[in-house]
């Protein structure tokens, strides 16, 4: 298959070449966005126009799916039904309908191995007579793919886009910020994690252009954006919730800064903490509109990826934070920060809508001593909010953590805020406690479990086998698989003589510790069953978040 695709590759960049030297002899030149679904079964090279009125292509067969299914139903390529397989469905721009369905021939030579070829073409085809893009509609058998024809004037004047190549933005989303629901749909299907620029602060997504792809992302020249992840956004479920279809259903999705007393008040906040703004505040929102009603979307299942411009250069301890309206609070988001165009852009990654921010944290001090290897873990988690002293500039490192405790500390890692209420409900958790909502949120990510009986047990002091368990299970959330098989497991705890005690952490304990997560309590004991203490914990999340993408 690799070796496949790097032929398609060359033959469609060589294609491409050819047809933009043509371009500037013909005015009237499209070119097709191949958007592949089914690919061991069959591709497209770029479909063509010159101008004539007439367009070609071709598609290929994978040749050991033809085979298997002339064999199985007996019929070769000598019989008219294998002649003419591959049905095409041709679509104008806004159509529900298609315009003419045609048939590709079987060429049985193929120039790419184990394919056979299949021809088309159809003719009288004129920018005046048809509405342009076209879609293109392949079906074998019971698979389909589609592809994409655009005119030349819609293209920055002929210099085409096809397979490998990134489709233009600037004219998908209007002056108005709505978007073109046909180039949206071709931007998807040139590139499963499609971008699209905007010059509005407020973008309005037509919730059936989204079916296809992964993830779109919407950005402007200042270094703002945000990346959705089109699946999680269940678009079905909002539209039976909303009373629409989903043709009806539109993604506002806004990208607001700050201005005024909204932003006075994050300012506020900052200067509370003894914290300095690094960037603007950006509301992020995500809405979904349809029947004269709206549904905000406040959670998308994982983290989700948002960028501002820094105003004032990062630091080391620099964080991401979000803004709560309501209590005025800062809280940690993930983040990561990079250089881009001279600027330095903040990657916020969190799941939820709400008010970002990125602050240059106060500098800690506490009166007693840290130990020298929890020191700057400790102190960077608190200049980002992470952690917090215990009263007195006191930090306690050698006091032991609570299980609610460390459950808090590791939500907070993650941005994940706390539930007010959940479908998980622990027999020992009463409601009216300050962990509950933390403890709920924990366990709705799979960050943490009850026993057998039901019971969490908040107050009993946790393990560093379970903390390197929960660890382990926040890098996965962040989307960083860091598992083992257990014969790698075993290889990673060799070392150590008492990893019989592991038990059913084993196989986490030892990810943890080949990702540098967590060390021995000497060379040759890793005292999983012992009590874990403040500063360990603190070091164990400082460790994990650079691992799991949470910062640099």
């Amino acid at each position: 298959m690799k070796i496949m695709k790097k032929i398609v590759t060359k033959k469609t960049a060589a294609l491409l070449v050819f047809m933009m030297m043509v371009s500037a002899l013909s005015p009237i030149l499209v070119f097709a966005a191949s958007g592949i679904e089914g690919k061991t079964k069959f591709v497209t090279e770029s479909t063509y126009y010159d101008g004539s009125g007439t367009i070609a292509g071709n598609v290929y067969v994978a040749k050991a799916v033809y085979d298997a299914e002339s064999t199985a139903s007996g019929v070769y390529a000598t019989d008219s039904v294998y002649k003419n397989r591959v049905t095409i469905n041709v679509y104008e721009a806004g159509k529900e309908a298609p315009r003419l369905t045609v048939d590709a021939t079987y060429r049985q030579t193929s120039n790419l191995d184990g394919y056979y070829a299949y021809g088309y073409s159809f003719d009288n085809v004129s920018t005046s007579t048809y509405s342009f893009p076209l879609k293109l509609q392949y079906t074998y058998g019971t698979d389909t793919i589609t592809t994409y024809v655009y005119e030349p004037s819609n293209n920055g004047g002929g210099s085409g886009w096809g397979g490998g190549i990134t489709p233009p933005t600037g004219d998908i989303i209007g002056a108005d910020g709505k978007v073109n629901r046909d180039r949206l749909i071709a931007a998807l299907a040139a590139d499963e994690n499609a971008r699209i620029k905007t010059t509005t602060d407020t973008v309005y997504l037509p919730a059936d252009a989204l079916l296809n792809g992964k993830t779109l992302t919407i950005y402007n020249d200042a270094g703002v954006s945000i990346t959705l992840p089109l699946a999680a956004l269940k678009l079905a479920d909002l539209a039976k919730s909303l009373g629409v279809e989903l043709k009806d259903l539109v993604i506002r999705v806004e990208m607001k800064k700050l201005e005024g007393d909204a932003a006075k008040a994050v300012n506020d906040a900052v200067k509370a903490v003894g914290a300095t703004q690094l960037a603007d505040a950006y509301d992020f929102k995500v809405v979904a509109v349809g029947g004269g009603k709206e549904l905000p979307i406040e959670k998308f299942g994982q983290l989700v990826q948002r960028t501002i411009p820094l105003t004032s250069a990062a630091t080391p301890s620099a964080a991401g934070v979000l803004f709560n309206p309501t209590a005025k609070e800062l809280s940690f988001v993930p983040s990561t920060f990079a250089k881009a165009d001279d600027k330095t852009i903040a990657t916020l990654k969190r799941d939820g809508s709400s008010i970002y921010t990125v602050i240059q944290g106060k500098t800690a001090r506490f009166n007693d001593a840290l130990p020298f290897w929890s020191k700057n873990a400790v102190e960077s988690l608190s200049e980002k909010l992470i952690v917090e002293g215990t009263g007195k500039n006191l930090f306690e490192p050698k006091r032991g953590i609570t299980r609610a405790e460390f459950a808090a500390l590791v939500i907070r890692s993650l941005g994940v805020q706390p539930v007010t209420s959940s479908t998980y409900k622990f027999n020992d958790v009463i409601s009216t406690k300050w962990y509950a909502g933390t403890v709920a949120a924990a366990a709705e990510i799979g960050l943490v479990i009850g026993d057998e009986k039901g019971n969490f047990n908040p107050n009993a002091p946790i393990t560093r086998k379970e903390v390197a368990a929960i660890v382990v299970r926040a890098t996965e959330y962040a989307g960083k698989s860091i598992k083992l098989s257990d014969a790698d497991a075993n290889a990673a705890l060799a070392g150590f003589k008492d990893t019989a005690i592991l038990g059913w952490a084993k196989a986490e304990v030892g990810a943890a510790v080949k990702a540098g997560i967590v060390n021995g309590q000497s060379s040759t004991a890793i005292a999983g069953n012992a009590f874990a203490n403040r500063a360990e914990a603190a070091t164990m999340i400082a460790r994990y978040l650079p691992i799991a993408g949470l910062s640099n």
